[in-house]
C-alpha cells in the first residue's frame, strides 16, 4: 500500500510539471480515474489578447527591444532565485516562511507560477516589450502586465540618439499612411516631388536662396547630371505614385531608393515636429547617425544640409552609381549582347532567389543566364548580388580575412571554374554579427559558400539594393559624385546635435569634415559597427531608429547585446549570478523602432513619459 501511494505521488507529481491536461482523482469505485483540468493554455489566454490587443504587428510598428531579445513571441518561462520566489510566495499566499522553505518544487495545479510571464506577441520581428517583470509595465503600453486597468509608469531619461536608415530599407507604401493623415508629411512629399521634377527637367532651385560663388558651382554641376536622367512621365504625384503603389524593382533603382527614403524619414520628422508638436530633435536627441545614405537624413535633420540640396544630391548620385555599373566592363564585356532590362542582373530579383520570383512577373525576360562561362568569343554578362551573412560569434577578422583572401585567389585565376574578372568585397560591415558582401553573382555566392563552409558563417540572404556599392567596383561613379560633393553648400554643424560617420565611426568636427566623409561614400565600406561603438562610448543607451524598415534596429539590438554582456561581465560573479533570472536588472540599452502612423503616436506618448 506504502508503495502504491508513493507511486501515486510521483505520477501527480509528473503530470504536474509536465503541465499535463489530466490529474488523477480516486472515483467512487475506489479506482483512480483521470479527471480533465484546467488547460494552461487557457488559463493564459487572457494575456495573450491583452498582449495582441496592445501589439498587432504591422499596425504598432514602435518595438521596445531588449538587447539580447530575440525574434518571435515566447512564453517567458525564466528560472527565479529561490530568495525571490519565496518572498514573492510569502507576499501573495501568506505563508510563513517555515512553510515555504519545505514546499514541494513544483506547483499546485490550481496555482500558476508567481513569475509566469507572456511574452508580447506581434507578426514582425520586434517583441514590444522585450520581456516583463514583476511590476514593470511594456514601455508603450497603458496597462499594466496583467491587462489591469490603466497603468502608465515614467520612462526614464536617457542620453538619446537618433538613428536613420539607408539604403536597402525601402518598400512600396512606405510613408503612405502618414501621407493620408498628416499635412506635414504632405508638405514633405509635395516638395520632394517638386524638388526632383526640377532636377530631372534641368531647372535651377536657386532664385530664393542666397547667392554665392559655391552655390552656382553646386546648381551647374546639377544640371550636368539632369543629362544622366532617362525620359519618363513627370505628371503631378508621379512620385507619390512610385513609392505608395507601384513597381517595387523600379523603386529599388538607387536614383529612386535614396530620395525616397530620405523623403519618408524626413517626412516622419516633420509630422512629431508640426502636427504633434514635439520639438523631437532639440528635446530628446543629443545624437545623430544615418546609415550610409542615411547620412544625409542625419544632416538635414542637424541643419547641416538643405532638404532640397540633399534630395538632388542623393539623385545625382543614384544616376552616376547606375550609370557607371552599365558601363561596367566586368558586368557587360565587349560583344555581349545586353539583358532585356536591368533588373535580370540584381541577385535579388533573379527568380531563383525566392522572393524576387514574384518581381519579375511582369518583366520581360531574357533568354541569357548568368552563369561563369566562356564560349569561345562571347561572353554572357553578369549579374550582380548584394549579401547579408551571419557571422558566427567571435568569428568576424576570420570572416573579414577569407572575403579578402577569395578575391586575391580569384584574381590569381586559382579558383576552379570561375573566371578571374569575378569579384567580391565586403561593403558593410554592420555587427559582429553580420557583414555585406557586395559584387558579381558568382564572386558572391563563392565567398558565401567558402564562409559557411569554414565555420565562418552560418547563412546569407540577398538584400534589395540594385548593385555593388560601398565597392571598388563603382570607383567611377564616385570620382563623377565627388565633384558635387566638392562644390555642395554646407553650413557648420549644430553643436547640439553632432552627427557620427558611418564610415569610421568619427564624430564630424566641421563642414570640411563632412564634406569629405560625402565624397568617399559611394566607393568605401561602411563599418557601421564603428559607429555603434562611438555612440555607446558617448554614453547612448536609447537608440530611436525613425524611417522605412527595421534593419537597423535589429542590427542594433544584437550588437548592443555584446555590450551588455561585457558591462555585467565587468560587474562581478553577482550580477552574473542573476543573469537570466527575473531579478536581473534591466537593459541600460533601448532600442525604439517608429516606420508608420501609429508608431508615431506611440512614440509620441512614450515621450510625454519620459521624467
Amino acid at each position: 500500500m506504502q508503495r502504491l501511494l508513493v507511486s501515486r505521488t510521483l505520477t501527480q507529481r509528473l503530470y504536474t510539471r509536465s503541465n499535463a491536461r489530466f490529474f488523477w482523482k480516486k472515483s467512487g469505485s475506489g479506482e483512480d480515474q483521470p479527471e480533465p483540468r484546467e488547460d494552461p493554455k487557457e488559463r493564459q489566454r487572457p494575456y495573450q489578447e491583452m498582449s495582441q490587443s496592445l501589439v498587432s504587428g504591422a499596425a504598432n510598428p514602435v518595438k521596445f527591444v531588449r538587447a539580447h531579445a530575440g525574434k518571435s513571441a515566447v512564453t517567458c518561462n525564466r528560472r527565479r532565485s529561490r530568495a525571490s520566489a519565496n518572498k514573492a510566495l510569502q507576499e501573495a499566499t501568506g505563508m510563513s516562511p517555515e512553510v515555504l522553505s519545505t514546499r514541494a518544487d513544483h506547483a499546485s495545479p490550481k496555482q500558476p507560477l508567481p513569475e509566469l510571464r507572456t511574452f508580447s506577441q506581434p507578426s514582425t520581428s520586434f517583441n514590444a516589450s522585450s520581456w516583463v517583470v514583476s511590476g514593470v509595465t511594456p514601455p508603450l503600453a497603458r496597462r499594466s502586465p496583467r491587462g489591469e486597468g490603466s497603468h502608465v509608469s515614467p520612462l526614464e531619461r536617457k542620453k538619446t540618439a537618433i538613428v536613420l536608415p539607408g539604403q536597402g530599407s525601402q518598400y512600396v507604401s512606405m510613408s503612405r499612411d502618414l501621407y493620408e493623415q498628416f499635412p506635414a508629411a504632405r508638405r514633405v512629399w509635395e516638395e520632394a516631388e517638386a524638388t526632383l521634377t526640377a532636377f530631372i527637367q534641368g531647372r535651377r532651385l536657386d532664385q530664393d536662396m542666397p547667392p554665392s560663388p559655391l552655390r552656382d558651382a553646386f546648381e551647374a554641376k546639377l544640371l550636368e547630371g539632369s543629362a544622366l536622367e532617362t525620359r519618363r512621365s513627370l505628371q503631378p504625384g508621379w512620385l507619390r505614385d512610385l513609392v505608395f503603389s507601384g513597381n517595387q524593382l523600379e523603386l529599388t533603382s538607387s536614383e529612386n531608393a535614396k530620395p525616397a527614403i530620405l523623403a519618408c524619414t524626413l517626412a516622419l520628422l516633420a509630422v512629431l515636429r508640426h502636427d504633434f508638436q514635439v520639438d523631437f530633435i532639440r528635446e530628446q536627441v543629443q545624437w545623430a547617425a544615418g546609415h550610409g545614405s542615411g547620412t544625409y537624413a542625419a544632416l538635414v535633420a542637424s541643419g547641416s544640409l538643405l532638404q532640397e540640396d540633399a534630395l538632388r544630391a542623393l539623385r545625382y548620385r543614384g544616376l552616376e552609381a547606375m550609370q557607371c555599373l552599365e558601363r561596367h566592363p566586368v558586368l557587360f564585356p565587349e560583344g555581349c549582347t545586353r539583358p532585356a532590362n536591368i533588373y535580370e542582373t540584381w541577385g535579388f530579383a533573379n527568380a531563383g532567389s525566392g522572393k524576387g520570383s514574384a518581381l519579375l512577373v511582369d518583366e520581360p525576360a531574357s533568354e541569357l543566364i548568368d552563369v561563369a562561362r566562356h564560349d569561345g568569343s562571347a561572353r554572357t554578362w553578369k549579374g550582380t548580388q548584394v549579401s547579408a551573412v551571419v557571422v558566427r560569434p567571435g568569428r568576424l577578422d576570420d570572416a573579414l580575412r577569407e572575403v579578402e583572401t577569395v578575391q586575391q585567389e580569384i584574381r590569381r585565376g586559382d579558383v576552379q571554374g570561375i573566371a578571374s574578372d569575378e569579384f567580391v568585397a565586403v561593403s558593410n560591415v554592420n555587427s559582429r554579427l553580420q557583414i555585406v558582401l557586395s559584387g558579381t553573382r558568382v564572386g558572391v555566392m563563392y565567398a558565401c559558400d567558402r564562409l559557411r563552409f569554414k565555420m565562418f558563417g552560418a547563412r546569407a540572404v540577398n538584400l534589395p539594393v540594385s548593385g555593388p556599392f560601398h565597392t571598388s567596383m563603382v570607383s567611377e561613379a564616385a570620382s563623377n559624385f565627388r565633384k558635387l560633393v566638392e562644390v555642395m553648400p554646407i553650413s557648420e554643424l549644430s553643436p547640439s546635435l553632432p552627427v557620427v560617420s558611418s564610415f569610421d565611426g568619427r564624430a564630424y568636427k566641421d563642414a570640411g569634415d563632412i564634406r569629405e566623409d560625402l565624397a568617399r561614400a559611394l566607393d568605401s565600406p561602411i563599418y557601421w559597427i564603428k559607429t555603434i561603438h562611438t555612440l555607446v562610448e558617448q554614453g547612448v543607451r536609447r537608440f530611436i531608429c525613425i524611417g522605412p524598415g527595421r534593419a537597423c534596429a535589429h542590427q542594433l539590438s544584437k550588437e548592443l547585446a555584446h555590450y551588455e554582456k561585457s558591462l555585467v561581465d565587468s560587474t562581478g560573479s553577482k550580477a552574473q549570478e542573476l543573469v537570466g533570472t527575473l531579478d536581473e536588472p534591466p537593459s541600460e540599452f533601448e532600442v525604439w523602432s517608429v516606420s508608420t502612423t501609429q508608431g508615431m503616436e506611440q512614440l509620441v506618448h512614450a515621450l510625454e513619459r519620459v521624467a
